[in-house]
């Protein structure tokens, strides 16, 4: 392709219907060329060649003034940047992902190192499918509603510099004036730019919505991507033919275990529809997102995508960043799965971050290695076990109470926790049922029966709810608060205990299986700081949260006092 036929009129001329079938457009030995230059993933679900699809792709990529070009053209590259707005090229790995994601699979996952244009690959992907597929429907979630927001007044921004609305994709008070009234102002915040879609037609095919009702992108040919919050009452409804999660790895787990569960059934009644959940390496091994990484790594047919990443028995002594002769070690392993190195990054700002950054987050976030010692059973089985008592000793006349509430409120238990006089601790699951309605009261009951007793709630969960509704109660039931930090500290002291021998349990299932299905969690921004987590298996540990918290509010406002071990007498 010559620089004449990259930079004339008809090369980048935008279609409001795309070609047809058959469509030469585009060359399919020049994607080939380019791709051939990609540095390929460690692991991949298989890649699609399909003509109609890779074209599908360019119309997005096109909308984000990215185009398929020979990338040993320097003048057609220089003519490309001098046009108004700029074009840039596509990368070699954003090709590869394309062909990737058009790999037939009901589930995708994208894990690449930082600065490698994924997201924006997988923008240009849903984009071309929107655009060239009447009634496509697209949902996006990053880590939070925020975060999501912003991207989307990102992907704006790109989408108006390389197609300009008219005065016809303005609300029509913005047209020609200059001021606008109370009410108008208000739609303008709730609603965004559109507050109707019966507006002049659109040059450019599609509109923006960046207020907080209907926050997305509109086709005028029924497509739409709609930025959600990744909650799973969010998606109430909102089937999809892709369900796309960005940053998958910074979501809680127990959360994003809810939230898959919301989205999945939604996509039963679109044929083709899938999920693809793209990030990079996460704190620890545990959550969605890892979940389906692994998946993808053991082969599992059902699972599409790719994944770049340093091999796992990669030592991260050999490139620990406090010994400068390691230096080279590191950008060797990175210039093998970094396929963004040369383009959109350099060696020399690698070179920087490997020197800034601790070794264990470098390792993470530029060759997807993630943290061994995290999201795996973390009470061993022999020890837990041999806590176990065969009798149930009665519960003593002033006990702990701590209350956890799963995420989304499924389900809920309440643990008692007390010391004996040699400072042994003994848990014992009081409730565990599904829902919350039946909190608030059974907790005044606990609090009446067992004088002097408290019930306690972490302030990282869905406690507070119902510790409000239990103090409107009369009489109001003792409450104590526990921080995310004392928690932690509390997880610590449980394992010691068990350790120690210092904790005793009565064998009751639901607490078993939690113990079973604890790991460790990371708690981000905190290093060194970690809470319970749920191992790759999956499961609920309620239970275990609760005895954490119980055994904290004792240690926190009884220790020291003597306990006796008389039955309360009535009910």
């Amino acid at each position: 392709m010559s620089a004449i036929e990259a930079v004339s009129p008809a090369f980048f001329e935008d279609r409001p219907v795309p070609p047809p079938v058959g469509s030469t457009e585009f060359s399919l030995h020049l994607w080939e060329m380019v791709k051939a230059r990609a540095i390929l993933p460690q692991f991949d679900g298989g890649f699609s060649d399909d003509p109609e699809l890779r074209r599908e792709f360019l119309v997005g990529a096109r909308r984000m003034g990215l185009e398929l070009v020979d990338l040993d053209d320097s003048e057609t590259i220089a003519a490309m940047a001098k046009m108004s707005p700029p074009r840039k090229p596509l990368q070699p790995q954003q090709l590869v992902i394309a062909d990737a994601l058009n790999a037939i699979h009901d589930t995708y996952v994208v894990e690449i190192v930082r600065r490698a244009a994924k997201t924006t690959t997988i923008l240009c992907w849903v984009l071309g499918r929107c655009e060239c597929r009447p009634g496509y429907q697209v949902t996006f979630s990053a880590q939070s509603g925020v975060k999501g927001s912003a991207r989307l007044r990102e992907w704006a921004r790109q989408l108006d510099v390389i197609s300009p609305p008219d005065d016809g994709d303005l609300p029509p008070w913005l047209r020609g004036q200059q001021r606008t009234t109370k009410a108008q102002s208000r739609q303008l915040a709730l609603f965004g730019m559109e507050v109707t879609p019966s507006l002049a037609p659109h040059r450019r095919g599609f509109r923006i919505m960046l207020g907080e009702v209907g926050k997305g992108i509109y086709w005028e040919n029924g497509s739409s991507l709609l930025v959600l919050k990744p909650d799973a009452s969010a998606y109430r409804g909102e089937a999809a033919d892709v369900s796309w999660i960005d940053e998958a790895q910074e979501i809680d787990p127990l959360e994003g275990a809810d939230l898959m569960a919301g989205i999945k059934p939604l996509q039963d009644t679109k044929p083709g529809a899938a999920i693809v959940l793209s990030g990079t390496a996460g704190e620890a091994r545990i959550g969605v997102f890892w979940e389906h990484v692994e998946r993808l790594r053991r082969g599992d047919a059902r699972m599409g995508g790719l994944d770049y990443c340093a091999p796992e028995d990669t030592e991260f002594e050999l490139i620990d960043n406090s010994n400068p002769d390691n230096e080279e070690h590191a950008m060797e392993l990175l210039l093998l799965v970094h396929p963004g190195v040369g383009t959109l990054t350099t060696m020399e700002k690698q070179r920087a971050n490997w020197q800034d950054l601790p070794t264990p987050q470098w390792a993470r976030e530029y060759l997807s290695l993630w943290p061994e010692t995290f999201g795996v059973r973390v009470i061993p089985s022999e020890l837990w076990d041999a806590a176990g008592l065969d009798k149930k000793l009665a519960m003593p006349t002033r006990v702990a109470f701590g209350l956890a509430i799963h995420p989304g409120g499924s389900v809920a238990a309440i643990v008692a926790a007390w010391r004996n006089s040699r400072g042994v601790a003994y848990v014992e699951v009081v409730e565990h049922r599904s829902g919350t309605d039946w909190v608030p009261k059974r907790g005044q009951e606990l609090c009446q029966r067992y004088r002097g007793s408290t019930i306690a709630y972490d302030d990282i969960g869905e406690g507070a709810a119902s510790a409000v509704e239990m103090a409107r109660l009369r009489p109001k039931p003792r409450l104590r608060v526990v921080t995310y930090r004392q928690q932690a500290a509390a997880c610590v002291q449980i394992l010691r205990d068990i350790e120690r021998g210092k904790l005793k349990h009565f064998k009751q299932v639901g607490l078993n299986e939690a113990a079973a299905r604890a790991a460790k969690r990371q708690v981000k921004g905190d290093n060194g700081l970690w809470l319970w987590g749920i191992t790759a298996s999956g499961g609920d540990i309620t239970t275990l949260n609760a005895a954490t918290t119980a055994l904290r509010n004792w240690d926190q406002n009884y220790a020291g006092k003597t306990t006796t071990n008389a039955p309360i007498m009535g009910n």
